[in-house]
């Protein structure tokens, strides 16, 4: 019997046959189909190439290989229609805005007009208070020779000598259309220069001109992808799969229809892909826990039912400074470490190198005196804590202070966290930790606010269970 690496074989023989015959059309985009055809000679003509391809098992297959100048045709674009700059101008002339929500920070993009980032705090009682930054005001074009055919209509030739840029999403490399906003807020970490966004747009048949994304890239400077339908006409800005070359075996002299090999290769593999229902550790199928559920399902409605627990070790190390949370997302990530300090830092990925920006450390009497002063009290569901001596800033000559608002979020897992920053002032931050940690903490904090083990939390003949 023809064994699977036989299989494999005939058709790589096929494909390097090919890329010695039509190594003039062939390139890394190039993908084959090998089919096998049955008993049928009649397709060939006159014009036809084809290799007789003999199996370790002596099995003949007369393979036609894809014609040369239809394959040649699939590369071919004859676009007579309007720029991909016409064709997305009616989504600046409108003034059609649209609105991200994440956790702390909210993102308005009005095309053309302007990139907003955004907050809203609002207390019982009080003015509703908004920070916010604008990350672009002014649309320009993005310059360069790789945005050349943003305005270009009219066009006619091969695909590969029109190139626009793409971006890697999920994998495939997806083309966009660019504007440049910028004249945004002064970034006081780049010397007041202006902060700015780069809009991808990218097609999407379906899409409403929503934010897909949007992130900083690099010291205040953003980019957001925009999924539109405007697009979607222009042949350069759609993803284009490349083409499929089909390559037609036929069986000769009573051969079967596919080798020995291949099938027997066919089987293995559906065999492999089967997948049996879950064991107890006695070897029995595990039944579902509820009728008509799977026991995944029925598993996961327990945990979703069960309150979250915390490690008590994990606790205590986080009392202790020892556990960090980290957070944060784009450029800038963020470390809290309790009783000790909040920072946020960035790590070149070429050169490895890491920009650390202290934000404030801890110290219990200017703790408690902020407490005072600010007539503080424990939320609910929050806590807040002030962080002083942080890095000099050079706006205001003064060190960074941070006042960090630990928060209950009981519908998380056990030991996630989302960090996030807000600056109402000059080098004056706001750092938000939501996590379930916080949750089993909150009953142990004093007058001050300040978090204390419990005796429940320290380990047995720990001195500072009985702290208040």
């Amino acid at each position: 019997m023809m064994s699977w690496l036989g299989a494999e074989l005939l058709a790589l023989s096929v494909l390097l046959f090919l890329q010695i015959t039509h190594s003039d059309f062939l390139n890394s985009n190039s993908l084959f189909k090998l089919n096998w055809a049955g008993e049928n000679i009649q397709d060939l003509t006159g014009n036809s190439e084809y290799l007789i391809m003999t199996t370790p098992n002596n099995e003949k297959y007369q393979c036609i290989l894809p014609d040369e100048e239809s394959q040649k045709q699939l590369n071919e674009v004859n676009y007579p229609g309007p720029s991909a700059a016409d064709l997305i101008q009616p989504i600046f002339t409108k003034g059609i805005c649209t609105i991200r929500i994440e956790t702390y920070w909210n993102f308005e993009l009005c095309h053309g007009k302007h990139v907003r980032q955004y907050h809203e705090e609002k207390e019982a009682g009080k003015e509703t208070k908004l920070l916010e930054f604008y990350l672009g005001k002014n649309m320009k074009s993005p310059g360069g020779k790789e945005y050349e055919l943003q305005t270009i209509s009219s066009f006619k030739g091969r695909f590969d000598d029109f190139k626009v840029p793409t971006l890697s999403i999920d994998g495939k490399e997806i083309p966009y259309y660019e504007v440049l906003m910028d004249d945004g807020t002064p970034c006081d970490l780049r010397g007041d220069t202006p902060r700015m966004t780069r809009v991808r747009y990218i097609c999407e048949a379906t899409g409403r001109n929503e934010m897909m994304s949007i992130k900083e890239t690099s010291t205040c400077e953003y980019e957001a992808v925009i999924l539109t339908p405007h697009l979607c006409t222009h042949p350069l800005y759609r993803i284009r799969e490349p083409p499929i070359n089909a390559i037609n075996c036929h069986a000769m002299n009573g051969a079967p229809a596919r080798p020995v090999g291949y099938e027997q290769l066919y089987k293995d593999t559906s065999t492999r892909m089967q997948f049996s229902p879950p064991k107890s550790p006695t070897g029995k199928v595990a039944p579902s826990s509820e009728a008509g559920e799977k026991p995944s399902q029925a598993a996961a409605k327990k945990a979703l039912a069960r309150p979250v627990l915390i490690d008590k070790q994990i606790l205590k190390d986080f009392l202790s400074g020892d556990y960090c949370l980290h957070g944060g997302q784009g450029w800038w990530k963020y470390e809290f470490c309790y009783g000790k300090f909040a920072q946020q830092y960035h790590t070149d990925v070429k050169t490895g190198s890491t920009t650390v920006i202290l934000l404030g450390s801890w110290n219990k009497e200017e703790h408690i005196t902020w407490w005072t002063e600010n007539k503080k009290h424990i939320g609910a569901k929050s806590v807040t804590h002030y962080y002083g001596n942080g890095d000099v800033c050079d706006l205001t000559g003064k060190p960074r202070v941070a006042q960090v608002k630990l928060k209950c979020k009981e519908d998380m897992q056990a030991t996630s966290v989302t960090i996030y920053l807000s600056e109402p002032r000059d080098c004056e931050y706001v750092l938000g930790v939501d996590s379930p940690i916080i949750c089993t903490l909150l009953d142990t904090a004093d007058k001050y606010g300040i978090l204390h083990p419990s005796p429940s939390i320290a380990p047995p003949g720990d001195e500072t269970a009985d702290e208040p």
